[in-house]
């Protein structure tokens, strides 16, 4: 037991250490082990250039009889964080990939189909990105306020 727990406290230092032979000969010995854990993880992805603002999308579905439904991607809290990071993922392409336009109109036709599943009658679909500046650190909130970004629009034909 205490060989794999130095095995984990090598890899997770060797994962963070600065480029060097070192750095490779321990990850060379711990990444199988690193990969299995989940421990492969790296904050390169903070830095040096994070993400100013935090984004969720929502799908804004128009209805025949004037009332309006939303469908947000999946996303909560603890253990489904996990599951539903891909639903965040997927959606973040949605609105940052210029050649996404299939991808967002098969996804608007998904939605336009649970809501006819569920008796509605849609008219029209948008994505929107909701958006929210994240502060610099200090005196003060952590973010700005939540604001709506608009960015697909796609008519339905009604069945």
């Amino acid at each position: 037991m205490s060989t794999l727990i130095v095995l984990i406290l090598l890899g997770v230092f060797a994962s963070n250490a600065p480029d060097s032979t070192i750095k490779d000969g321990l990850l060379g010995l711990t990444r199988p082990l690193l990969l299995v854990t989940g421990l492969d993880q790296r904050w390169g992805v903070f830095a040096p250039n994070p993400r100013l603002e935090t984004s969720d999308v929502a799908a804004r579905i128009d209805r025949a009889d004037g009332t309006v439904g939303v469908h947000a991607l999946d996303s909560g809290d603890g253990l489904s964080e996990y599951w539903n990071y891909r639903w965040r993922k997927y959606g973040e392409q949605l609105w940052t990939k210029p050649s996404a336009d299939q991808e967002r109109t098969a996804f608007a036709s998904w939605v336009a189909e649970q809501d006819r599943a569920a008796g509605n009658r849609p008219v029209r679909v948008t994505l929107v990105r909701f958006t929210r500046p994240n502060l610099p650190p200090g005196p003060g909130p952590d973010t700005g306020p939540w604001r709506e970004v608009p960015f697909f629009t796609m008519p339905v034909s009604s069945r």
